[in-house]
């Protein structure tokens, strides 16, 4: 589902902006690679990361409240061979139970494999039980709701996750724990072990005379230097759509203190079910669901931009990992999951220009959502209802 909404020019917006310094010709590739065990709110098993270049493997198992693992195994993978990146990871988990028997299996694994900006994702939950009922062995995903939990099987970058919907064996509501869980990202680039390019030394020129006559054979015309766009340019001129459909007001919130730090993005308040909309072409990546976040996803364009959503209600049927997406395509729906669940329904919006560090989305949101023809930003902070956000299996 795409809902088009007309883009005109912010010439007089880009002048207010805070400019970002130039974005280089071509940033250097850059690869990761995540695997865990176990994660989430009971703790972590065996996990491993690598960035860029290196690799990295753990075992582990468990024996605490709540989770059993007999056994586990954890490999990480990353390079950036002369700017052809690729990263792999891979969880394994055997002997697996939850939550006193709620939920369990005889083995869980989880690979991922990045290449080019696209990740592939593959696995196994076998023997699984859900509150007594047997389903077996699973390779697609599913999801199954018994017993106070919802229990999903191979979606993205887990094999196996369970989160309670009610109180469960002296486990509160909302505890959410995950089974072989793995991420990999690889971005090509310039090659990050090639000597620095110098600037050539420009050819002498002969001074002009300034008696001689305009024009002749030899004139060439004057060319002026082409000015080059920065990020914030671009982002604030480009024809992006803004990302909640509808009567929504954002607060200029980035940079507040938070328990867990700065506030990274703008929270933009709607009602419940509010259309999400992809705000520029681009691919979707880390598709899914996370204690903190929520239902969350990246948005990353051809240019390198990012755009992170989080704290969904729910996911469109367009919403996967992998996935091309046009500007305006239905992403999911505006709600409180993660740790927002006591705040009004909210999306929590980041941009990071050229895949690198958040800036203040609030300029760039002002100007999309005048070109929409919507009402302007509500920059009035709502204390309570602001909630940071971190990307648990990965960042980025």
């Amino acid at each position: 589902m795409r809902v088009p909404i007309p883009a005109l020019a912010a010439a007089a917006v880009v002048a207010a902006l805070v400019l970002l310094a130039p974005a280089q010709a071509q940033a250097p590739a850059r690869a990761s690679a995540e695997a865990s065990v176990a994660s989430g709110d009971l703790g972590d098993v065996a996990g491993v990361t690598v960035r860029n270049d290196g690799r990295d493997g753990a075992d582990g198992s468990a024996s605490r409240s709540g989770m059993e693992i007999n056994s586990g195994s954890t490999s990480a993978r990353a390079s950036r061979d002369g700017g052809h990146a690729r990263a792999s990871a891979r969880a394994t988990a055997t002997g697996v139970t939850l939550f006193g028997g709620l939920v369990s299996a005889d083995r869980v694994t989880r690979t991922a494999r990045a290449e080019a900006g696209l990740v592939d994702y593959g696995g196994r939950v076998s023997g699984l039980v859900v509150n007594g009922t047997v389903h077996g062995d699973r390779e697609g995903t599913a999801t199954f709701r018994s017993g106070g939990a919802t229990v999903t099987v191979n979606d993205a970058g887990a094999g196996l996750t369970v989160r309670l919907t009610r109180a469960v064996a002296g486990f509160a509501s909302g505890t959410t724990v995950q089974i072989a869980a793995v991420a990999a990202e690889a971005i090509p680039g310039a090659d990050p072990d090639a000597p620095p390019q110098t600037e050539p030394t420009p050819a002498p020129t002969a001074t002009p005379d300034p008696l001689a006559p305009p024009g002749g054979d030899d004139a060439q015309p004057s060319q002026p230097a082409k000015p080059r766009i920065t990020p914030a340019q671009r982002l604030a001129r480009g024809r992006f759509v803004f990302p909640v459909y509808g009567d929504v007001r954002c607060a200029d919130d980035f940079g507040g203190p938070r328990e867990i730090g700065p506030h990274q993005g703008n929270d933009c308040f709607a009602p419940f079910g509010s259309p999400v909309l992809a705000v520029a072409d681009g691919r979707l990546n880390r598709v899914g669901t996370l204690p903190i976040s929520g239902n969350r996803l990246w948005l990353k364009t051809d240019r390198g931009d990012s755009f992170f959503y989080a704290h969904l209600s729910a996911f469109s049927p367009e919403a996967v990992s992998g996935r091309r997406v046009k500007a305006g395509t239905l992403l999911g729906f505006v709600g409180n999951t993660g740790d927002a669940e006591p705040t009004p329904p909210h999306l929590h919006f980041e941009i990071h220009p050229d895949g690198g560090d958040a800036v203040d989305p609030n300029p760039f949101l002002v100007a999309w959502q005048k070109r929409a023809g919507a009402a302007l930003a509500d920059t009035t902070e709502r204390p309570g209802a602001l909630v940071e956000v971190r990307d648990f299996i990965g960042e980025g």
